[in-house]
């Protein structure tokens, strides 16, 4: 067995030893959808609209305290930009605008952005990178975010655990722009998002153009789960820099 994947399975098994009260729980829902949850509360990230551009349906039978939303695109707002009433509509707290919040010991930051070039326009362009502080971790969600400023270096620091959108064809960040982020922003985990899953896409979807994952990740540091749940804390933090790849919810379906 390769020594990284030595590390990587030490890793596993120490998170399996630590107690909840350590650990973040990071769900991976499908796309650019998460749910983090620690003590009893939990935040659900960039819930998709149903077979509206990537083909597939999101979840009925999710819950948290509240959701994020990144910026009002159909894939990332649930549609309701497009006036699409989603079934947590009413029932969570939705959370969409720059500014700091607390749900239980969440604390959330949220910084303006920019939607990459040339989407979004229809809305100024609007996006809202997610700063996540829980359980001694930073972790930050990207959304569409285009290039980052000088001002976001700033107010991210260096988080712990990344999402960013990354796919073969580079649809939101180019390569260039894609490898300038990582390298500034350093974290010790990045979460690929954002990018195809053949296995729930329909004939014709998605429109437009967007790769799949593995093509990226080919050469890299790499580690795949076998699930789309896992328990993340500051004392198990790789050493090096890694790439985690979650398997997306049992419960999307086409």
């Amino acid at each position: 067995m390769p020594v990284k994947s030595i590390i990587f399975l030490v890793i596993v098994m120490h998170i399996g030893s630590l107690t909840n009260a350590q650990t973040v729980r990071i769900e991976y829902i499908a796309h650019a959808s998460f749910k983090l949850s620690y003590h009893e509360k939990s935040l659900l990230i960039d819930p998709f609209a149903d077979t509206i551009w990537i083909g597939y349906k999101f979840p009925k039978n999710i819950t948290a305290d509240a959701v994020l939303i990144t910026h009002p695109h159909y894939d990332h707002d649930g549609g309701r930009f497009r006036g699409i009433e989603p079934y947590w509509e009413d029932q969570l707290q939705i959370i969409e605008e720059a500014g700091t919040y607390t749900i239980g010991e969440f604390k959330i930051t949220g910084l303006k952005g920019k939607h990459s070039d040339p989407y979004g326009k229809e809305f100024g362009q609007k996006n809202i990178i997610w700063l996540i502080e829980v359980a001694g971790l930073k972790l930050v969600h990207l959304g569409d975010n285009g290039p980052l400023t000088l001002t976001n270096y700033n107010a991210i620091g260096t988080p712990d655990i990344l999402f960013v959108p990354i796919d073969s064809d580079f649809h939101i960040l180019k390569a260039d722009e894609l490898e300038v982020v990582l390298n500034m922003l350093n974290p010790k985990i990045i979460v690929p998002m954002h990018y195809r899953l053949p296995d729930l896409e329909k004939e014709g979807f998605p429109k437009g153009g967007l790769g799949e994952i593995d093509p990226y990740l080919d050469g890299k540091d790499v580690s795949k789960l076998k699930g789309n749940s896992e328990l993340f804390g500051k004392t198990n933090l790789p050493d090096d820099q890694q790439i985690i790849v979650f398997q997306h919810s049992i419960d999307v379906k086409k």
